[in-house]
């Protein structure tokens, strides 16, 4: 059903039209290779490749949907993607990309906490780091993380926090309202 979903037409133009508005907010000049975690069909990856002409990786943990991602997108030049596990990132060298972005993917992944270091290591300085997803409550988490080891279950502050740890900046946040949890828009600067 969740597939179905991400999959659909519509979810892909909502991504889209999310990230059309954060280049409207954001210099990304500079920006020429992505790596996008939890690229699903490729529908992202595919149109920041298109459209502004980026080197764009994406990267997804199930196989189906990297082979959607494949069979859908046309051939396009410096355009790849491949099963891999966001926790860990064996094909890429350090400060490889200059944005990394994931959308909707962190609270799949329990050890979130490991893909952050991943992007850390991954973003070259002056890089970015786009994060969309939902982040809980501090009674939510209390309750939850010791026994959803398989999912993320974090605050927006320990995204924020994490990050800032290991010399991240945040330059746009913004905070969508739902009554369990809160979805997250953050766009970090990677700095030296």
């Amino acid at each position: 059903m969740e597939k179905k979903f991400v999959n659909s037409k519509n979810h892909g133009q909502r991504n889209i039209d999310l990230y059309e508005r954060l280049y409207q907010k954001i210099d990304f000049t500079g920006v020429k290779d992505v790596l996008e975690i939890g690229c699903g069909a490729g529908i992202l990856a595919s149109h920041l490749n298109e459209k502004y002409g980026l080197d764009v990786t994406g990267i997804d943990v199930d196989p189906e949907q990297i082979e959607l991602a494949k069979e859908y997108q046309e051939k396009k030049e410096n355009l790849q993607f491949m099963v891999t596990d966001a926790t860990k990132l064996s094909f890429s060298e350090e400060e490889s990309y200059d944005l990394a972005i994931s959308t909707y993917v962190m609270h799949h992944i329990g050890n979130w906490e490991e893909v952050l270091t991943e992007i850390k290591r991954v973003v070259r300085p002056k890089g970015f780091y786009i994060f969309y997803d939902m982040a809980y409550s501090k009674f939510i988490v209390k309750i939850f993380r010791p026994i959803a080891k398989n999912y993320g279950v974090y605050t927006a502050q320990d995204i924020k926090g994490f990050l800032e740890e290991n010399n991240f900046k945040v330059l746009y946040e913004e905070k969508q309202k739902h009554f369990i949890f809160n979805n997250y828009i953050f766009v970090f600067q990677k700095f030296d």
